[in-house]
C-alpha cells in the first residue's frame, strides 16, 4: 500500500475514534497503532505519526482525561504525513 493511502486511512480512523465513546476510541487507536507498527518502512512523517498514535493509545488505555492537544498532535502528524505523501 502506498504511504498516501496509509496516511489517508490514519486520518479516517482518527476522525472516527475522536467522535466515538472512550472504549471504542481506545480500541480503534490501539488497532491503528498495531496496523502502523506492522509496516516495514515509514517515512519520517509516518514515523512521527506512529509516535503520536502511540502516545494517544497509551493515554486512552490508561483511562485518563485527554487534552485536546493529544488528539491535535495525532491529527496534525497524520495531516503532515498525508500532505507529504500526496506530493
Amino acid at each position: 500500500m502506498s504511504e498516501y493511502v496509509e496516511a489517508r486511512y490514519v486520518k479516517h480512523v482518527l476522525r472516527k475514534a475522536q467522535l466515538a465513546e472512550r472504549e471504542l476510541a481506545s480500541q480503534l487507536i490501539n488497532e491503528l497503532f498495531r496496523d502502523l507498527s506492522s509496516l516495514q518502512t515509514l517515512s519520517d512523517a509516518g514515523q512521527q505519526t506512529l509516535k503520536s498514535i502511540h502516545s494517544l493509545a497509551v493515554s486512552l488505555s490508561r483511562g485518563r482525561s485527554l487534552h485536546p492537544n493529544e488528539w491535535d498532535a495525532a491529527n496534525n502528524a497524520a495531516e503532515a504525513w498525508y500532505q507529504g505523501a500526496s506530493e
